[in-house]
C-alpha cells in the first residue's frame, strides 16, 4: 500500500477507497434560451439548428418526452450523428473523470423554448449513457418543463416554499 492510500485511509475511512472507482454523476439538462440563460454545465450545446417541432401544429403542445416529438426531432438529417459524437466524446471522457474521481459531469441542450428539441436531446442522450456506463447514475432535469409543471429549478414545487 502506498503512502497516498495510507493517507487516503487514515484521513478519509475506508469507504472512500471505494468511491475512487466511482463514476461521476451524469446530469443532462434541457433549457430555452428565451427563458434565460443557460444552466451552469460542463458542456452547453446550441441544438438549434435542428427544425422546432413547436411549428408543426400536432406536435406543438407536446413535448421532447414524447415519443412522436422524438421522431421528429431525430429523424432530422444531422441528429443522431450529434448525439453519436457526443457519446464518442464522453466515452473517452468519463474514464478519465472517472479516474480523476470528479464527482459530477453536467451537459446542457438548449434551443428555443426548452420544450422539444433539447429535451428531445436530453432523454435520448441519458438513454445512451445509461446503456453504455449501466454502473454510472445518470440524472435527467428539464428547466422549462419542470417550470411548466409548477417546479422551481430544484425540483421543489412552487408551493412548497409559500
Amino acid at each position: 500500500m502506498g503512502k497516498t492510500e495510507s493517507k487516503l485511509r487514515d484521513s478519509a475511512g475506508e469507504g472512500d477507497l471505494v468511491s475512487r472507482n466511482a463514476w461521476p454523476m451524469i446530469r443532462v439538462i434541457s433549457f430555452g434560451y428565451k427563458e434565460g440563460a443557460p444552466p451552469s454545465a460542463n458542456a452547453v450545446f446550441d441544438v438549434r439548428f435542428l427544425k422546432n417541432p413547436y411549428w408543426v401544429e400536432e406536435l406543438r403542445p407536446l413535448s421532447g418526452l414524447d415519443v412522436s416529438v422524438q421522431q421528429y426531432v431525430m429523424e432530422q438529417n444531422g441528429a443522431v450523428e450529434f448525439i453519436d459524437s457526443i457519446c464518442a466524446m464522453l466515452t473517452s471522457l468519463l474514464p478519465m473523470l472517472r479516474e480523476k474521481q470528479v464527482a459530477e459531469f453536467t451537459i446542457a441542450f438548449g434551443c428555443t423554448g426548452g420544450q422539444h428539441r433539447s429535451a428531445t436531446l436530453v432523454e435520448t442522450l441519458a438513454n445512451e449513457l445509461q446503456k453504455r456506463f449501466p454502473e454510472a447514475d445518470v440524472e435527467r432535469f428539464h428547466r422549462e418543463l419542470s417550470r411548466a409543471a409548477g417546479r422551481d429549478d430544484s425540483g421543489s414545487s412552487k408551493e412548497d416554499a409559500l
